[in-house]
C-alpha cells in the first residue's frame, strides 16, 4: 500500500511539473520537443529516486542511510568510506560510493567499491559493531540470531521486517537464499512460527522459531 501511494504521489508530481517545462527563449516550433525531453528527464530522475529507495526491485521500501564504513579489501588493506549501500542494477552488485579528492577532474572523482572486491564492511552503532560479510553480489548483515540466523543486504538495525531479509542459515549450516519453499519445513516445527509464516511474515516466523524452547534444529 505504501508503494502504491508513493507511485501516485510521483505521478501527480510528474503531471504537475510537466506543465511547467516550457521555458522562455525556446522557439515555439521546438516547445513540443523541449517539453518531451524535459518530461523524460524528470521521469528518469523519479525512477532513480525510487530505485535508491528500493535496493532490489520488487521488495518494499527499505531505509538505506549513509554511514561511515570500515572497508576491508581483499588484499587486507583498510579504507574508511562514508556512503549508503547502493545497487548497480546493471551488474546486480552492491557498492559503496565515495569522492576521491586526489583526482583533479571532479567528473571522475566518484569511485565505487563493489562487494566482491572486499572481505567485509562494518560500522559502529551505539558501541555495537555491525559487520557485513561480502559475497559476489552484496554484503550480508546478520539481523536475527539464534537457531536460525537471518541476513539483510543493508546495515540497518531498527524496525527491521521481512522486506530486509535475503538469506538465512540453519544452525551452523550454509547461508542460503531465503525462500518460502526451503523455510517452510523448518518453521513448521513451531506452531507460532508457522502461523506467522503463513502470513508471509518471515521475520516474525524466524523470530518465533528462535524463541520457541520446544523446538530444536
Amino acid at each position: 500500500m505504501k508503494r502504491f501511494y508513493t507511485f501516485i504521489i510521483c505521478l501527480i508530481t510528474f503531471l504537475s511539473a510537466e506543465k511547467t517545462f516550457a521555458q522562455r527563449g525556446v522557439p515555439a516550433a521546438y516547445v513540443g520537443d523541449y517539453n518531451r525531453m524535459m518530461s523524460q528527464n524528470f521521469a528518469n530522475m523519479n525512477m532513480q529516486r525510487m530505485m535508491n529507495m528500493n535496493l532490489y526491485k520488487g521488495y518494499g521500501y527499505m531505509v538505506n542511510q549513509k554511514y561511515k564504513f570500515k572497508v576491508v579489501m581483499k588484499d587486507s588493506t583498510v579504507k574508511m568510506v562514508k556512503s549508503k549501500i547502493n545497487m548497480d542494477t546493471t551488474l546486480h552488485k552492491s557498492y559503496l560510493a565515495y569522492d576521491d579528492k586526489t583526482i583533479k577532474d571532479k567528473k571522475l572523482r566518484e569511485q565505487r567499491i563493489y562487494s566482491n572486491q572486499t572481505i567485509s564492511i562494518s560500522r559502529t552503532d551505539y558501541n555495537n559493531n555491525i559487520t557485513g560479510m561480502a559475497n559476489d553480489s552484496c554484503w550480508f548483515f546478520k539481523v536475527l540470531e539464534g537457531k536460525i540466523n537471518a541476513f539483510s543486504p543493508l546495515s540497518e538495525t531498527e524496525e527491521i521486517d521481512s522486506f530486509y531479509l535475503r538469506a538465512y542459515q540453519l544452525g551452523n549450516g550454509p547461508v542460503q537464499k531465503l525462500d518460502s519453499a526451503s523455510l517452510a519445513p523448518i518453521v513448521a516445527k513451531s506452531p507460532k512460527a508457522l502461523k506467522a509464516f503463513k502470513k508471509k511474515d518471515y521475520y516474525k516466523a524466524i523470530d518465533k522459531y528462535n524463541s520457541d524452547k520446544n523446538v530444536t534444529n
